[in-house]
């Protein structure tokens, strides 16, 4: 892969692998799309990327895969958005458009305006949003199914728990810490969490709480995105 940037050895390494990975995808648009995706572990990011990536012809990037990669290197996650934004270049360079699977809530949004300037690439943001027990219950069940070597159970993070529990509980952790980043606190009837209204334009907001609603969702934001 061409775009390195400032990375070190170790991080040129771990994008070199994770780009390797990648299944290409055509896209069926007649205009390249870049949908950057905003939402909490456990808010449907994951589900909606894949099913909207059937739809338009797109390539997944997972934040978390390439974090893996980083890990294995021995490198750290301070520029993983970073290589997001390189490997999205590359491939609407191939022709093809691209869904970041990661949380761009935050100041990566910047970045990733940055790295797509002059490529004539629509930059579109999509929320995904649920029932809090629906994202507690979406966490505990990779326990049940013993899934112990995502992103989350692989981390170095400070555990007295037993391996099968880790990542569920890091993933609680993680939805814990970025609370406060995709909601607000209403003191009223108990207190409750309450959507933050974003400062900036959203595609589409999608609720993922229950899976034939959403579904349908995504496929009218597909069509809206292919008609235009």
């Amino acid at each position: 892969m061409a775009t390195h940037g400032k990375l070190t050895k170790q991080e040129r390494a771990a994008q070199d692998a994770f780009v390797a990975k990648l299944a290409f995808t055509e896209r069926k648009t007649a205009r390249p799309v870049v949908i950057a995706l905003i939402g909490l572990v456990g808010s449907g990011k994951s589900s909606v990327a894949q099913e909207l990536a059937k739809r338009i012809g797109a390539t997944v990037v997972v934040g978390d895969d390439i974090r893996i990669e980083l890990r294995r290197q021995d490198a750290s996650y301070e520029h993983a958005s970073r290589i997001a934004g390189n490997a999205a270049r590359e491939i609407v360079r191939k022709g093809g458009n691209v869904i970041l699977d990661s949380d761009f809530i935050d100041t990566k949004r910047a970045s990733l305006r940055e790295k797509l300037r002059g490529t004539g690439v629509r930059l579109l943001f999509i929320r995904t949003h649920c029932d809090r027990d629906v994202m507690l219950g979406r966490m505990m069940t990779a326990t049940y199914r013993n899934q112990i070597d995502d992103f989350f159970g692989g981390a170095s993070a400070a555990w007295k728990g037993n391996a099968q529990t880790k990542g569920a509980v890091v993933k609680i952790r993680e939805m814990w810490r970025r609370t406060p980043h995709h909601y607000r606190w209403e003191n009223e009837a108990g207190g409750r969490w309450v959507l933050r209204k974003l400062p900036f334009t959203v595609f589409a907001e999608i609720d993922t709480t229950d899976e034939a609603v959403w579904k349908r969702e995504v496929k009218k934001c597909a069509e809206r995105i292919l008609s235009q």
